[in-house]
């Protein structure tokens, strides 16, 4: 797997800041132009069923959730999530580190558009995030999904995740699957 680290690139006359690239794909810094794309993901059924509804219902919300969540988050702790686009820009996904006050570790979180499931992007994404893990500053990392999001789970043992147990952590009281990266 190739690896450039935060480096910048001129495509369709719009400057992009790239935290990463793979033989596929860009792991790259959310803007604000990334709205109409972040607002079509987080309306998906899937994301609402197994992620939650983020309340995220107008392009005007999804921008502000782009400034509050993704780029406050970098900001904040040096990490965060990330829009994952193939090399032509096209917008598959995110994926990215999540600093939650209930846990004790940051978490790998991801989720991808519908279309681009079951192409290993998901493998690809976080495989090089978890590699670069020390370079933001994170030793151990951890990650949740809902108790019926098979799909996930399985994409956490595939890139060497192990359960330990259940935990409650939503206000919601909705029991979620816990995993160390070992």
């Amino acid at each position: 797997m190739s690896l450039n680290y935060s480096y910048s690139i001129e495509l369709q006359g719009v400057i992009l800041n790239i935290a990463f690239k793979t033989e596929r794909l860009l792991i790259r810094f959310a803007q604000i132009a990334d709205a109409a794309e972040l607002l079509k993901l987080v309306n998906q059924a899937n994301f609402i069923k197994y992620i939650g509804d983020k309340g995220i219902h107008t392009l005007d919300d999804a921008k502000k959730y782009i400034k509050d969540s993704f780029i406050a988050a970098h900001k904040e702790h040096g990490f965060g999530p990330y829009m994952i686009t193939l090399h032509d820009e096209t917008v598959v996904g995110i994926v990215g580190f999540y600093q939650r006050a209930t846990m004790q570790h940051p978490d790998l979180g991801f989720a991808l558009k519908v279309g681009f499931e079951k192409k290993g992007y998901i493998f690809e994404a976080a495989t090089i995030l978890l590699y670069n893990r020390h370079k933001l500053g994170i030793k151990d990392v951890c990650a949740i999904t809902s108790t019926a999001n098979l799909g996930s789970q399985n994409s956490l043992y595939k890139l060497g995740f192990t359960e330990v147990g259940k935990a409650v952590i939503n206000a919601d009281k909705t029991t979620i699957k816990v995993f160390i990266y070992d």
